[in-house]
């Protein structure tokens, strides 16, 4: 968690600059750009190969695992050369596909901008294989601490050249490359580095069969990224600057989920690819007790993003001076994460219930769960947006993953005989306890400001911090109080 949060805060760093030093001319074009190496970063790398790649690689022993990953290697360096090909001779098409007919963005620059940044995805693959490796031998520091890499490259490059955008492009590329680089020599000193030499392994085949489902299930989320990128750069909907304000609202949810969701996540995922072949009840108590610890940290956080929406949102972007049309900007992003804080707990959920499937080999559920959802989703962001802005984008995330994490829980509880009651009480207390402290915090925060000789940023600053030292106090009594201490804790304690 501590080299997730230096990740995300070192992106959240990247971003404020972007905000500050970039005009929005410039912003919406690589936040355009960018969206397509995401979107096959989800499908090659951190999403698809590492989940489908650990559970494989946890089965061989010693020598076996790295002729594995090398052969992986190799693979992924194929498939990242042909689609980097593509994507050079294809940029102006893609460009076209992720933009409205009337757009609010500079399309020649978006092109230009995609064309730079794409062979990213070529490093940030062989730094997901890594990731795998050393998540599969239980090693988390490395790839906890390799995306910092990335962005400390990209904040080089633009205090170097501010508002340049073309080297912003090249900053991220070179920040890619960093990122791989770092997580090889944690790999040699584990006795883990791939070996290298050979594109087959008699593995290869499952690899990729539970690669397919598992990069349609997380590309889903990159295909509404998609859907919602045509929205709004919609110029009869939304000015410019609205595809950096969904960007930045997105980047926010990002870092509380990475931190309070996706890092146990991983944690539990590697435990649970390890007490798969115990029998007993082990993968079933692992099973709750990463939900209750997930939820623990996720509900609070997202309740205070949805209550204290403004400041959150402009203590980060307006802690320097923003570039031309960026307020616009900023003004978006606190409508568009308001209603993502109520998706944060329940997107969590989704993110560590979907991994078990792929821990027992299931393939066909995670698939059909998310083309019903992300059908549903893309359209709530439809029949949402045009009535309620950028926040009914917001809004449509939050429903769909509470409707999936509900489907997700009730089969865990046939498939893995999950206490269903028992989880929903955990929940349940801990949504009083949550709610009740954010309430407070809220409460008193209001207050106190009108006791407060401040303005503008610094009466921000002083909103959330009266909030988080209230909070804080409140969510820790009232946790005692009912009892929502993680059951593994008390274990552990006993």
């Amino acid at each position: 968690m501590g080299g997730t949060l230096a990740s995300r805060v070192s992106g959240l760093v990247r971003e404020v600059l972007l905000v500050a030093l970039f005009p929005v001319r410039a912003s919406d074009a690589f936040r355009l750009a960018w969206t397509v190496p995401n979107l096959f970063r989800e499908l090659l790398a951190e999403g698809a190969l590492t989940n489908a790649f650990i559970p494989i690689y946890q089965r061989l022993k010693g020598d076996d695992r790295r002729a594995f990953a090398g052969a992986m290697a190799g693979v992924l360096a194929l498939v990242n050369a042909a689609l980097v090909g593509l994507a050079l001779m294809g940029a102006p098409f893609i460009v076209d596909l992720l933009l409205a007919s009337g757009s609010n963005v500079d399309r020649d620059l978006a092109v230009l901008l995609l064309r730079i940044t794409f062979p990213t995805l070529a490093a940030i693959s062989l730094a997901a294989l890594a990731m795998g490796v050393l998540n599969a031998e239980e090693r988390f520091l490395a790839p906890a601490w390799a995306p910092v890499a990335l962005n400390v490259v990209a904040i080089a490059a633009m205090l170097a050249f501010p508002g340049q955008a073309v080297v912003l492009a090249w900053g991220v590329v070179l920040g890619g490359i960093a990122q791989a680089a770092v997580q090889w020599p944690a790999m040699r000193r584990a006795g883990v580095t791939p070996r290298l030499g050979s594109l087959w392994h008699a593995s290869m085949p499952l690899a990729l069969a539970l690669m397919a489902p598992f990069a349609f299930t997380t590309g889903a989320r990159q295909f509404l990224n998609v859907v919602a990128q045509r929205i709004v750069s919609d110029a009869a909907l939304f000015p410019p600057g609205a595809v950096t304000a969904y960007a930045l609202s997105a980047m926010l949810f990002s870092l509380a989920l990475g931190l309070f969701a996706i890092s146990p996540a991983v944690a539990y995922f590697s435990r649970l690819g390890n007490v798969a072949a115990e029998g007993g009840t082990a993968f079933r108590d692992t099973l709750a007790e990463g939900i209750r610890f997930i939820v623990l940290l996720s509900a609070p956080t997202g309740l205070v993003l949805y209550a204290f929406a403004e400041p959150s949102v402009r203590v980060v972007f307006e802690l320097l001076r923003p570039a031309a049309g960026q307020d616009t900007t900023i003004a978006l992003a606190v409508l568009a994460i308001a209603p993502l804080g109520l998706a944060l707990a329940p997107a969590g959920l989704v993110n560590f219930l979907l991994r078990p499937f792929f821990v027992r080999g299931r393939v066909v559920a995670p698939v059909a769960l998310s083309v019903a959802f992300t059908v549903a989703t893309a359209g709530l962001f439809v029949l949402l947006a045009p009535r309620y802005g950028i926040a009914g984008l917001s809004w449509a995330t939050a429903l769909s993953m509470t409707l999936q994490t509900a489907v997700l829980l009730g089969w865990m509880t046939r498939a893995e005989g999950l206490d269903l009651r028992a989880t929903l009480l955990y929940l349940a207390r801990v949504g009083v306890a949550a709610v009740a402290a954010v309430a407070l915090a809220r409460a008193v925060a209001t207050a106190a400001l009108g006791f407060v000789d401040a303005t503008g940023w610094t009466l921000q600053l002083v909103e959330l911090a009266i909030g988080g030292v209230v909070l804080v106090a409140a969510y820790a009594a009232l946790g005692l109080a009912l009892g929502i201490v993680p059951a593994g804790v008390l274990r552990r304690r006993a």
